[in-house]
């Protein structure tokens, strides 16, 4: 495939960093080497030596001395080299893309950082953008104008395995919302990856939502080509992710291997579940007259119509204070802000279920109140 027809003529003008590339050959080099490349700081000077993390189970991330220098030092661009190849091994295990030999990964400051660059890498001022809305960071299909051309963006910023919680989610009933192990199943369906015979899907995995969103830590998985280039932009943007954050991503997974490491989504999964269905129960109990909504299958978001509000942004953003309620409205997730927007999002991830249902009747008052402001608007034009 051509993949030089998909990028922008700034993301074709880039150039390696002859000193990053340099840098970056540090981790396959001797320990004889005499480095005389690069400018980096004399670790002898850092303040720091080692460390130690308590993990929730009592166990202890230890960080010496030498592994302290990796977490302090500068590092390859692509990333932390152990880190890269547990990444690729979970990958190749979760997805067995099919043309696996002609991909590559590295490793960003959080999925975000990824898809700013790969956007910037396609996308010109003038193309055009097909996406799902309301919209975020989702799947995008990238189109040149008279020149169709497709490429999967796929998006992954609540886990691990999205397509695992948007099954698990999917199954919900009523009537079994304290079954949560009938509401987590194994059987997974295929992400893009998996299916990429043609080798075209960039797709962007997180681990914010798993394990720590101030950890900064995501990846980006595509074609060798196009992720060159994402590449040579974080050469000259950002060097690499941080270091320290790599290294407690890697060490964590070393001491969980592969059973702790899923047992931990696993349990992420079934937290979000249980958060989700508290969410509809207050929904359903204070909001069934006055809002619609779709039962969530995925994310950590309950979104919210109210069809007989013709606008939620001022209601929000003017009037929700003061019934100690605050929501986002949907107009910050469509493509032309400018029209009118009856939707609104609610966040169910660190809320308590008592706080749902003090929420969501706060909300219903809230509603009630901006009905009859609109009629008295209505009336008096």
């Amino acid at each position: 495939m051509k993949y030089s027809r998909f990028l922008t003529q700034v993301s074709r003008n880039r150039q390696p960093s002859l000193i990053r590339e340099m840098t970056n050959l540090l981790a396959q080099a001797s320990p004889e080497l005499v480095f005389m490349a690069g400018g980096l700081p004399n670790a002898q000077m850092f303040p720091f030596q080692a460390g130690s993390i308590t993990l929730k189970d009592g166990r202890a991330l230890t960080i010496h001395p030498k592994l302290m220098m990796d977490c302090l030092q500068y590092g390859p661009t692509p990333g932390y080299p152990p880190l890269v190849k547990q990444l690729k091994d979970l990958t190749q295990q979760l997805h067995s893309p099919p043309r696996w030999a002609e991909m590559d990964l590295i490793v960003t400051a959080g999925s975000q950082d990824g898809l700013c660059k790969a956007l910037e890498m396609m996308i010109s001022p003038g193309d055009y953008v097909v996406t799902q809305e309301p919209c975020y960071t989702g799947t995008l299909s990238i189109l040149k104008p008279y020149k169709p051309r497709y490429l999967p963006i796929s998006g992954d910023q609540n886990g691990m395995c999205p397509e695992a919680l948007k099954a698990a989610l999917s199954k919900w009933k009523p009537e079994e919302v304290q079954d949560t192990e009938k509401d987590v199943p194994k059987d997974f369906p295929p992400s893009f990856l998996s299916m990429d015979v043609d080798c075209r899907v960039i797709r962007f995995d997180s681990f914010s939502k798993i394990l720590s969103s101030g950890l900064r830590i995501g990846y980006v998985t595509g074609p060798k080509p196009l992720v060159e280039r994402i590449v040579l932009h974080a050469q000259v943007s950002l060097l690499h992710a941080p270091a320290m954050s790599q290294v407690l991503v890697s060490e964590l997974l070393k001491l969980w291997g592969d059973e702790g490491f899923f047992k931990h989504t696993d349990a992420v999964q079934a937290f979000y579940l249980d958060q989700r269905n508290a969410m509809l129960e207050a929904a359903e109990k204070h909001l069934s007259d006055l809002c619609e909504w779709a039962v969530p299958t995925g994310g950590m978001f309950l979104w919210l119509k109210v069809p007989k509000i013709h606008d939620t942004w001022d209601m929000i953003l003017e009037r929700a204070l003061t019934k100690n309620v605050i929501l986002v409205p949907g107009k910050a997730f469509m493509c032309d802000s400018s029209k009118p927007c009856q939707y609104m999002r609610a966040a169910f991830s660190i809320v308590s279920p008592e706080n749902m249902d003090k929420g969501c009747k706060n909300l219903a008052e809230l509603i009630r109140e901006e009905m009859v402001l609109q009629e008295s608007n209505a009336s008096s034009d």
